[in-house]
């Protein structure tokens, strides 16, 4: 079965690519050649005709050309031949079609498939190479007008009796209509429609006839052929054999909007159709006994008539030729409460196609534009170039990056090396003028003699930054004369207003940290980067020192007299923590000797235990995050999660497991501060 696929697959890669126009691509000059070069986009429909996806167009191609097509179709689906079972199916499909005659096409393609079921035994079945041959015949009634019909036989494939296979010789017949509103001589309206009526003689039946009549004879002969109504053959297999125990009309309707979006044509397509099943062979189907059993189509009637819609695009792309389709079935009817005369209708299938149609005609000769006779050669005037240096007003300094432009000449500017040099193209001889700009000095313009080795000199503008400080406390609320500190590149100490703001006007850019050292509030600290000429807004959250400390400092511990906060099942630190991390920070920023502490995270013992242990650790690193973003060295600093290994009480009233739900801080290392130097 791979073999099948790989086969009609490699084929049409090789020959899609090998593939080349023998004529040039010129753009039509009169109605005729337009109406050529649009049939020149004709491709192949999915059974191997020329067409849309599935619907088949009355016209063809130019005479003399041919399409190679290669399309596969594939749906995967549950609930569907079966309650609770599983199922996938594909096809590919390689076709060809030649424009023999101005008046007749000649199509033929072959087909494998392959069906899978859980439900069925066999779980697979494949079918290699069910053939199609046809000839279509085609006439223009009108230029927006074609009409037509064809006939097509098709050969199926998959059980291994020839017999069988030559009674399953199927065949039809049927007529087409197609109107290109494209051709109307008012107004062109980008629409093309399609209309077909096709009889088709089933014999699809006779392929498994004698699989059948196998399984009647196993069943023992108890009740009369015309009268068993256990299943010979299941939906599934009716449908991976495509067994239909009736002919049909089929009723079919697709439109089509030739579009262009930069030189790529855009087909959108939709279509319809109708299966009408006749009862041609006489089939006599027994009465159902049993609710699993399939029905019969004269009790399901309409709803088990197989009706399908079909959505897709075909791209037209470069080269000329080349196309693409997907495009998606939708059953309407047929796809549930299936019948004994009828293969089942999928819910959906999924096409996805590429196609390439050859013109092996010789294009029609171009004769070449007149040349205009030659004006007389205007004498250049001289030229030279200038070989400049741009440096730093007073210093001397070479600028690099500095963008040079010529007044009044059209070309691109010129950039300055490491050095500040830059060289002009050609430009007249004479005077000349340079805009010069960069963005850490003022442009100037300079004037300069072509040819010359000449200076143009930048005055440097400031490119500090502004600062602006915005003290509040925990409310939010103004914190108004207080001393605030900014270290970085540059050092300043503002006072905050009455509104608690502070102001600096001109600061060199770079990363700053500001802070509070208050002994009347807790410090706080708050990193931020100045950005060259751009004022920074940073608000300092700064709380009051509690009159009851809430953080103590022991010998092996800093202790907690209220926990820290965290969302239910997450490492997020709640809002109303702020107030004892902060009292944490102040603590381990105002005592240094407290040189390696270990930030703790524990839980109390219910849930996995895995789960706990990941929370715990993950809450403890986001405490460690949150003071090293205000102010504590990350080197003091290590996390370590628990989870609940480490219960402070049995973990068995809610009052312990809330105990047990905690993050300590153990003084790991002090730093010995009355160790005497030695000499």
């Amino acid at each position: 079965m791979r073999r099948g696929w790989i086969l009609p697959w490699l084929g049409a890669v090789v020959a899609l690519t090998c593939a080349t126009r023998a004529h040039a691509e010129e753009t039509p000059a009169s109605p005729a050649e337009e109406r050529q070069a649009k049939l020149a986009e004709t491709q192949n429909s999915f059974s191997g005709p020329t067409g849309g996806i599935r619907i088949i167009d009355a016209g063809s191609g130019p005479k003399g050309t041919f399409r190679l097509a290669l399309s596969t179709e594939f749906f995967v689906i549950r609930d569907f031949f079966v309650p609770h079972d599983r199922a996938h199916a594909f096809a590919g499909n390689l076709s060809l079609s030649v424009t023999a005659t101005k008046y007749l096409e000649v199509f033929a393609s072959a087909e494998v498939t392959s069906a899978w079921d859980d439900s069925n035994d066999p779980l697979l079945i494949q079918r290699v190479a069910d053939v199609l041959l046809g000839l279509k015949g085609f006439y223009r009634a009108k230029p927006w007008v074609t009409v037509g019909g064809d006939a097509s036989i098709v050969f199926p494939g998959g059980v291994g009796d020839a017999q069988a296979t030559f009674r399953a010789t199927s065949f039809g017949f049927r007529g087409n209509v197609r109107f290109d509103l494209r051709d109307l001589k008012r107004r062109e309206v980008p629409l093309i429609a399609r209309f077909n009526t096709q009889y088709w003689f089933d014999n699809s039946a006779q392929l498994t006839a004698g699989i059948e009549d196998q399984r009647y004879d196993a069943l023992g002969g108890a009740v009369p052929r015309a009268m068993e109504t256990r299943h010979l053959l299941t939906p599934f297999e009716r449908y991976a054999y495509r067994v239909n125990r009736t002919d049909r009309v089929r009723i079919a309707a697709g439109f089509e909007a030739p579009l262009e979006a930069r030189n790529v044509g855009l087909r959108p397509m939709l279509e319809w159709e109708w299966d009408i099943p006749v009862d041609r062979q006489g089939f006599d189907c027994a009465q159902s006994s049993g609710a699993g059993d399939d029905g019969c189509l004269g009790d399901d009637g309409l709803s088990a008539f197989p009706m399908m819609l079909t959505l897709g695009l075909r791209i037209l792309s470069p080269p000329s030729g080349l196309a693409f389709a997907v495009a998606a079935d939708i059953g309407l009817t047929g796809t549930r409460d299936f019948v004994r005369e009828l293969a089942p209708t999928p819910p959906y299938n999924v096409i996805i196609g590429v196609a390439y149609a050859f013109d092996p005609r010789p294009a029609a000769p171009v004769s070449p534009p007149l040349e205009p006779e030659p004006e007389p050669a205007e004498v250049a005037p001289p030229t030279g170039q200038v070989r400049g240096r741009i440096l730093e007003s007073g210093t001397g300094k070479p600028v690099a990056g500095a963008v040079v432009s010529v007044v009044g000449a059209d070309a691109s500017p010129l950039h300055t090396d490491a050095e500040g040099r830059f060289v002009t193209f050609d430009l007249p001889v004479g005077e000349a003028s340079f805009e010069v700009s960069h963005p850490e000095y003022g442009p100037s313009q300079c004037t300069v003699i072509v040819p010359s080795d000449t200076a143009c000199t930048l005055d440097p503008v400031s490119v500090d930054g502004q600062l602006r400080i915005l003290a509040v406390d925990g409310k939010g609320k103004p914190v108004p004369r207080i001393s605030i500190h900014v270290r970085g590149p540059s050092e300043h100490v503002l006072i905050s207003d009455e509104a608690g703001s502070g102001r600096i006007g001109a600061i060199a850019p770079g990363s700053y940290t500001a802070y509070v050292d208050d002994p009347a509030y807790l410090i706080a600290v708050r990193d931020f980067d100045i950005r060259p000429r751009e004022e920074t807004a940073v608000e300092l959250r700064i709380l009051p020192r509690p009159s009851r400390p809430r953080v103590v400092i022991k010998t092996a511990e800093i202790s907690l007299r209220r926990q820290i906060s965290f969302a239910l099942g997450s490492d997020e630190i709640l809002p109303n923590s702020e107030p004892i991390l902060m009292e944490v920070a102040d603590a381990l920023v105002r005592n240094p000797d407290l040189e390696l502490i270990e930030i703790q995270g524990h839980t109390d013992s219910r849930g996995d235990l895995e789960v706990n242990m990941l929370l715990s650790q993950r809450r403890a690193e986001a405490v460690l995050q949150w003071l090293v973003e205000h102010g504590v060295q990350p080197a003091r600093l290590m996390a370590k999660g628990y989870g609940p290994t480490r219960p402070l009480a049995p973990n068995i009233t809610a009052y312990n497991r809330a105990r047990n739900r905690r993050v300590q801080f153990k003084i790991i290392r002090r730093v010995d501060v009355t160790a005497v130097a030695p000499p």
